[in-house]
């Protein structure tokens, strides 16, 4: 009973710490206390199809704790919805999987997957009626950094239906993968040089409110999300201005996987959305006054209106749109902000024009706090409608931006966020290298002077390293940066290979059975036509295609070599090729004629992206500098793709691919992909 109390007090201590919930005495008696019979179904089919995994695991980890720690199994007690004190079973002295004994509650009934916190025993009674889940969502929310929100709301939609249910374990398999453990404690996170800020919600409010009792000079915050952290990258002024803010502050998924990515796990998910409100139920309850700078027209004043019904007792001291197209007209603005006496002006004009505006005129500004909010007021005026809140819960919100407006999100979010990623990748390993290069020096000495104390100078002397000076260093670390940037580069590209490639053949399935169907139906002959061309460093494989030429085109190839109309003499192109049939005219226009080439990637001798692959009889025509298209793997699409395809000259083709050769990335890659639509669409070029 002893290792019982111990293990109880302990989680009582460490993993599931009390919060206070101001829960009404009302609702609590109408809250249901018992898990619902369509939920214990759900839990039970779900049960019966991981138990042929679940079981040997469970088996080994007890035999384990068994042999090497002396006892398989603990219990715990806690309260069931019912105010019944039931045992807990785990893993003795928890691991990872401390919690497999726990399913045989939820076998039992008395609990469910997903629902409140397990209230422990140590008391007479539970605080509440309570629907205890072996995965609470207050714990997820913790973990996404939404320990402003309350998860009570989750919980009860969870439990009104199956399908409630069901979308709760699906957003409660998405938060567990996308936040595996709980935030650090670290006070900031330091990114692409910028030192964000690692404060919860409420850290930041008091700060704000601790300005507005000081009124000393204004301190000027500034969320940063992945779009914004890109364009930092890109604006030398940008990213100054951000280096002079007082405050930086976290937004959205993107930095919560960088800090991640960077060891040092964010706590909050700091965004202006989710500030506003809180931030004006208390300032109606301090007086301090609020000032709207921003938006459209009449955004700024609507949000304000709304707001002030929300909060009868808010002091909104004045608004104003953002489009000050003078000096005269800014120098009016400020000067109406001073007067109207507020201590908080946000500034809603995008980042980073609204930060660079604060930042000019900080010292005119007589507000204790400044800080830039993007488009904050297109939400709270509800112009622009903001994703559902499982969406925001799940760190999905960026989904919901693109679908409602795709003509000017997609750059920031489909090409954007790659390329954020894939520079906090390598600022990381960077920084690796670049710390074990400091330290390879001193360990070295170290070494020599052991083993000179064990009588082995002259085997020291001769593998000491001598002590690089800082230029060497330096020179050291830009090759180990480049030649891992060239790594990082060909995994990249051949992850999006396999996934772009196999996603694609799953998705196209219908079109290509159809294609084969009318290439049988019009003419004799093979479906699919496979072709030696030369690949990496020039080496050969079959390439396969849609046949779109009748089964003589070969023959009838040399008949038809005057008629050629591909300028250099190499390729062989014509735009009414008699050998090709009117199913081959339509897939070769629309390029449906190239999706075998798919299979040719996931088999790693093309790539999604890469110079067009050449047939051995034109390599065999190159010249000395035509022959570096050899050098990297042919793909499906390139640079001349998108620019014209057929209709460029076999010179203009190579110094394209030659270009892409020496620029190529991921962001390239994933930025040729995208243009290849429209070009397939419109059909540029292809005949």
């Amino acid at each position: 009973m002893g290792n019982e109390m111990r293990a109880a007090q302990s989680v009582t201590t460490s993993s599931i710490a009390n919060k206070e919930h101001n829960v009404t005495e009302a609702s609590l008696a109408s809250k249901p206390t018992s898990i619902p019979t369509m939920v214990r179904a759900i839990d039970l089919v779900l049960l019966m199809l991981i138990l042929p995994i679940w079981a040997p695991l469970l088996l080994a980890s007890m035999a384990y704790c068994r042999l090497f720690r002396g006892q398989a199994l603990e219990t715990i007690y806690f309260f069931d919805g019912q105010s019944r004190v039931r045992p807990l079973y785990r893993l003795y002295q928890g691991t990872h999987l401390a919690a497999l004994p726990s399913i045989w509650n939820l076998i039992r009934g008395d609990v469910s997957l997903i629902g409140d916190r397990l209230q422990l025993a140590l008391t007479q009674a539970p605080d509440a009626p309570s629907r205890p889940g072996l995965i609470n969502f207050e714990h997820l929310y913790l973990r996404m950094g939404l320990s402003y929100e309350s998860p009570e709301a989750a919980i009860d939609g969870a439990f009104l239906s199956p399908q409630g249910y069901l979308l709760a374990l699906v957003r409660t398999l998405t938060m567990t993968l996308l936040a595996p453990s709980l935030p650090g404690s670290r006070h900031s996170l330091s990114l692409f040089g910028l030192k964000i800020a690692n404060l919860s919600m409420n850290q930041l409010l008091e700060r704000m409110l601790a300005a507005c009792e000081r009124q000393g000079a204004m301190e000027r915050y500034c969320f940063v999300n992945a779009d914004c952290m890109n364009i930092s990258c890109d604006n030398r002024a940008y990213h100054h201005n951000l280096t002079q803010a007082d405050l930086i502050l976290a937004d959205g998924l993107g930095l919560r996987l960088a800090s991640r990515l960077k060891g040092t796990p964010l706590g909050d998910n700091l965004n202006g959305t989710d500030m506003f409100p809180l931030l004006c139920e208390r300032l109606a309850k301090s007086g301090h006054a609020i000032y709207l700078l921003g938006g459209r027209p009449g955004i700024a004043q609507l949000t304000a209106d709304k707001m002030q019904a929300r909060y009868p007792a808010l002091n909104i001291a004045g608004t104003h749109h953002g489009y000050l197209d003078s000096e005269q007209e800014t120098a009016k603005v400020i000067a109406q902000i001073n007067a109207s006496k507020a201590s908080i002006l946000l500034v809603a004009m995008g980042a980073p024009q609204q930060e660079f505006w604060l930042a000019k005129h900080q010292a005119q500004l007589n507000v204790a706090v400044g800080i830039g909010v993007g488009g904050l007021f297109d939400f709270y005026s509800e112009r622009i409608i903001r994703a559902p809140l499982w969406v925001r819960q799940i760190g999905m919100e960026w989904i919901a931006r693109l679908l409602a407006e795709p003509a000017r999100m997609w750059r920031r979010y489909l090409l954007g966020n790659p390329r954020f990623l894939y520079h906090v990748l390598i600022e990381t390993i960077s920084k690796t290298i670049s710390i074990k290069l400091r330290r390879a020096p001193h360990s070295s000495q170290a070494q020599t002077r052991n083993k000179t104390q064990a009588g082995q100078a002259a085997l020291a002397r001769q593998i000491s390293t001598p002590r690089l000076d800082g230029r060497t260093q330096s020179a050291q670390l830009k090759r180990s940066a480049h030649a891992l940037r060239l790594s990082l580069n060909r995994i990249s590209k051949r992850l999006l290979d396999i996934l772009g490639a196999g996603i694609l053949l799953i998705l196209l399935t219908p079109l290509l059975l159809l294609t084969a169907l009318l290439i049988r139906l019009e003419s004799p002959g093979v479906i699919l036509y496979s072709q030696q061309r030369a690949g990496l460093n020039n080496k050969p494989f079959t390439m396969w295609k849609f046949r779109s030429m009748y089964q003589d085109a070969e023959a009838r190839l040399a008949a038809l070599k005057a008629s050629n109309e591909m300028d250099g003499g190499v390729l062989f192109k014509m735009k009414r090729d008699p050998r090709i049939t009117r199913i081959g005219k339509l897939i070769r226009k629309a390029s449906i004629d190239e999706l075998p080439q798919l299979w040719n990637v996931l088999k790693g001798e093309m790539s999604l992206v890469g110079p067009r692959p050449a047939l051995p009889s034109e390599v065999s025509q190159y010249s000395l500098s035509d022959r570096r298209r050899l050098s990297v793997k042919p793909g499906i699409t390139c640079i001349w793709q998108v620019s014209g395809r057929s209709d460029i000259p076999f010179d203009k083709q190579v110094l394209l691919d030659v270009d892409y050769i020496y620029q190529q990335s991921l962001w390239a890659d994933i930025r040729l992909l995208l243009k290849t639509i429209p070009a397939v669409l419109f059909a540029r070029g292809a005949y």
